[in-house]
């Protein structure tokens, strides 16, 4: 295999790696999206989601290491949860459907970012090995934004495509 076909082959194996945490963060919202007639989804928060995160957040700031981090989630988070579940449950779901079809990618990669950076931040106090898939996933999305992820076996390929070959 010549050198450009391995880098075509390392870009498919880092499509899948990008679709696969694209299907994690859609998972992420079963449970958190309303559900209409319970069968289609609404992209807002569920009842049951915004009952739940205020519980979470209570612990997350009960064992937060830092001042800062406790005040954050017990000054404003936690005080304002109902809007929260709304923004963590539409932002999974824009970040999960943008991965999963590569579709603004690196948009998607950096809200996926912000979302895992929010997450690690609020729960430092949980013991090590629960921080182990965030920061997999921080990796990984910095991977998706500067390798351009988008580009094979997803939409932002295909609208490059498409739209280079209308300038010919």
């Amino acid at each position: 295999m010549n050198s450009r076909g391995a880098m075509q082959h390392a870009d498919q194996w880092l499509a899948v790696l990008r679709i696969g945490v694209g299907v994690w963060f859609i998972k992420s919202i079963t449970g958190k999206w309303l559900l209409v007639g319970g069968v289609l989804p609404v992209p807002m928060a569920s009842q049951r989601w915004i009952e739940t995160l205020p519980r979470i957040l209570e612990g997350y700031a009960e064992s937060n290491p830092l001042a800062s981090g406790r005040a954050f989630l017990e000054n404003l988070v936690i005080p304002n949860a109902e809007m929260f579940a709304h923004l963590t449950a539409v932002g999974e779901g824009l970040v999960g459907i943008g991965l999963t079809f590569g579709l603004l990618t690196r948009t998607s990669a950096v809200g996926g970012l912000f979302l895992i950076a929010v997450y690690q931040f609020a729960a430092l106090g949980l013991p090590f090995p629960r921080h182990g898939l965030r920061l997999f996933m921080i990796v990984a999305l910095v991977a998706f934004f500067f390798a351009r992820a988008g580009m094979v076996w997803g939409l932002d390929g295909w609208l490059s495509r498409r739209n280079a070959s209308r300038l010919t």
